[in-house]
């Protein structure tokens, strides 16, 4: 059995440990074989965002032997050699557009060094980038990389400098778009698509495949994937549970199943952190992993000022653009609509696209993926209004199991000490808190 890693996103070291890699290279030829060009797309956190970004570093490094047996191994690929600047904004911590520019600089100065190549100094990360792409340019296209670049707006969304930290973000990207003679190949991802036109308005050359159908099996796990690649661990998980095949594969597919990421989609994928982790634990026991990969404080602060319904307004339709195009900065610091808390939902991959309207191809159902998804989002809720007394039939209380195995003295006596510690005098708080 090969080992699982959910923990590595480097793709070299991943193959180094034997550890197991769900192919993934032939989109990587399709969507490289569009070069030169520059590519953009937006999925949630954990989905394989920065181990794609890895692979792609490998391969335009011309590292082919660690893709023996690999799909793009057989491809017709000529294996040349690119200088790869691959910037991870995951790493980056400012709050204030100061810091930013530091950060930036020394993100710039050190891949600059990895190549031997020395650039005046300056206090402006865009020009020193700028520099850096004309240094390695000279003989070579270069290829650019950049992993979760919304990070420095999303961690911010609510400081004061936000603005400043987006005006450096775009004078960052505008001299990519400036430097097309000198690069080859650039790949951008991030979490949302929220800003993407206030720090991208310059980059009309950039193509967005965060919903073509071509590239929406890129990340995450079909279910031919996983019981190809899993198939071991799969058969122990069968003999440990007492399932049948079948039965295993069903409860599997109900619990971290389900997402789709274009309107064409032909089938759901699974998140590739949740299988992992399952099958980390043993492959026996369906928990929830997605709180461990999907919160995001903004989130929840912004759920108690939208009237939204979980058992009514989850499933509704909503127009593609709204999805796609509205700023997350405004969405700050206004009141949220109810289409736009739904968009935030999905940007987060906490809502999935379902289906597409039969007479109208632009609107689209959104639904939680599958019960991990909805029930930590039901879980994590109930702790914003009620905090650490929230009790959820979903986790720490057992009253949906003694009910489920008839156990219904039991049930009574636990609902009982429920009720019984919420303060008979209520006049403190007039709302729902306690319920």
């Amino acid at each position: 059995m090969k080992n699982i890693a959910t923990s590595i996103s480097d793709f070299e070291k991943l193959i180094d440990l034997n550890s197991i890699y769900v192919d993934k290279t032939d989109y990587l030829f399709d969507l490289i074989s569009k070069a030169p060009g520059m590519f953009f797309c937006s999925r949630p956190r954990r989905f394989g965002k920065t181990l794609t970004l890895y692979t792609l570093e490998a391969i335009f490094k011309g590292k082919k032997n660690l893709f023996k047996g690999l799909k793009i191994f057989e491809k017709n690929y000529d294996w040349k050699q690119h200088p790869v600047i691959h910037l991870d904004f995951g790493i980056i911590n400012a709050i204030d557009a100061q810091s930013l520019e530091v950060q930036l600089n020394e993100c710039v100065y050190s891949i600059a060094n990895s190549y031997g190549i020395k650039i005046e100094y300056s206090k402006f990360c865009n020009i020193n980038l700028r520099r850096l792409i004309l240094g390695l340019g000279k003989n070579k296209d270069v290829v650019i990389l950049v992993d979760e670049y919304d990070k420095p707006l999303t961690s911010n969304i609510f400081n004061p400098e936000i603005e400043r930290i987006r005006g450096v973000l775009r004078g960052f990207f505008e001299v990519i778009k400036a430097s097309t003679d000198y690069i080859h190949f650039a790949f951008i991802t991030g979490v949302t698509k929220f800003a993407k036109m206030s720090v991208f308005s310059s980059m009309n050359n950039l193509t967005d495949i965060t919903m073509d159908e071509s590239f929406s099996y890129l990340f995450g796990y079909t279910q031919d994937e996983v019981e190809l690649y899993f198939s071991d661990y799969i058969n122990k998980g069968v003999k440990t549970t007492g399932l049948s095949l079948s039965k295993y594969l069903e409860k599997l597919k109900n619990k971290y199943d389900g997402y789709s990421f274009s309107p064409y989609q032909k089938e759901t994928i699974y998140n590739p952190v949740s299988i992992g982790e399952f099958f980390l634990k043993g492959g026996k026991s369906f928990e929830n992993y997605w709180s461990e990969t999907g919160g995001m404080k903004f989130l929840k602060k912004k759920k108690k000022k939208v009237d939204f319904d979980i058992s009514q307004d989850v499933a509704r339709v909503i127009n593609r653009s709204s999805i796609t195009s509205f700023d997350i900065l405004e969405v700050a610091s206004t009141d949220v609509s109810l289409s736009e808390y739904r968009s935030l939902l999905f940007q987060t991959g906490y809502l999935t696209i379902k289906k597409v309207d039969e007479d109208d191809e632009n609107l689209l159902y959104l639904d939680f993926p599958n019960e991990e998804v909805a029930e930590t989002y039901s879980i994590q809720i109930l702790q914003q209004y009620a905090g650490k007394k929230a009790i959820s039939v979903f986790g720490e209380s057992k009253i949906a199991k003694f009910f489920a195995d008839g156990e219904t003295e039991r049930a009574m006596e636990l609902l009982s000490s429920i009720y019984a510690s919420i303060p008979y005098n209520l006049s403190v708080r007039a709302d729902e808190f306690f319920y």
